[in-house]
This record gives C-alpha cells, sequence and structure tokens, in this order.
C-alpha cells in the first residue's frame, strides 16, 4: 500500500508507521477518541513522498514518529503531535494544558516518547502486537 492513494487536504492529518503495531495501537486508540472526526487518521505508507514533501516531511521522518498536518499546513512531530490531537478532544485538552503548564512534565513526555518509539519494536513483541518492520538502533 503505497503511493498516491491518499491526497492531504485542507484538514488535520494524523500521520502514523503503519508497519509498526505500538503505532498501529495507538492510531486505533486516536480514532475511538476522535468520534467527531475532526482528523484523518493515516498510515504514511498511504502518503506520495510528493505529497509528504509539500510539508517538508518524507517517509522517513513519519516512520520515526507520529506527525500531525494541521488545515493550516503546519507540522508537529512526536509528543507534540500527540499534544495537538489530544488538546482537540475534551477532557484530553486539560491534560495537555497541564503539561505545557509544568515544563517537567514536557519534557518527561517528550523523554518517554523518544523512548518508546526507538524501542517500539521490542514493545509489539512485548505487546504481542505486530512487530515493526523497522531495524533497531
Amino acid at each position: 500500500m503505497t503511493g498516491d492513494a491518499v491526497g492531504i487536504k485542507e484538514k488535520d492529518y494524523l500521520i502514523f508507521d503503519g508497519d509498526c503495531g505500538v503505532c498501529t495501537r495507538s492510531a486505533e486508540i486516536c480514532a475511538r477518541i476522535d468520534s467527531g472526526k475532526l482528523f484523518e487518521i493515516v498510515p504514511f505508507q498511504l502518503i506520495s513522498e510528493g505529497e509528504l514533501g509539500r510539508f517538508g516531511l518524507d517517509h522517513q521522518k513519519c516512520s520515526g514518529q507520529m506527525q500531525v498536518i494541521t488545515s493550516h499546513g503546519r507540522v508537529h512531530g512526536g509528543a507534540f503531535a500527540i499534544n495537538y490531537f489530544l488538546f482537540k478532544h475534551e477532557p484530553w485538552s486539560v491534560l495537555v494544558l497541564i503539561i505545557y503548564v509544568i515544563p517537567v512534565l514536557l519534557l518527561l513526555e517528550v523523554i518517554g516518547y523518544r523512548m518508546v518509539a526507538r524501542y517500539r519494536a521490542r514493545l509489539s513483541q512485548l505487546l504481542g502486537l505486530p512487530a515493526c518492520r523497522i531495524e533497531e538502533q
């Protein structure tokens, strides 16, 4: 599943690695939270490099961390992508505000996200999810 199957339009997009068990499970949770369908939740594998390039992204960047492309064309990656997504959904927006008001929580979130991203193949296996096709560093 690659190519130009999905073209990014003027809507918020949550882009994840569809080959990763942890990423896919996270996207499924996000889809349940997004009951109002504010976001298109799409694996990066369905978006062409050319389309992603319009926003300064490529498949490699998208495979490393979740991305949000806003309806205004801004890009948020990793923990900031999650925060943008959650901020758009009550009651999660309160949690995001607390994280930004207490900087140490934001730092811990960023570090935690990076750790999960780095070891996601192992985490997928431990959780009984489809293992990532990525090479561990």
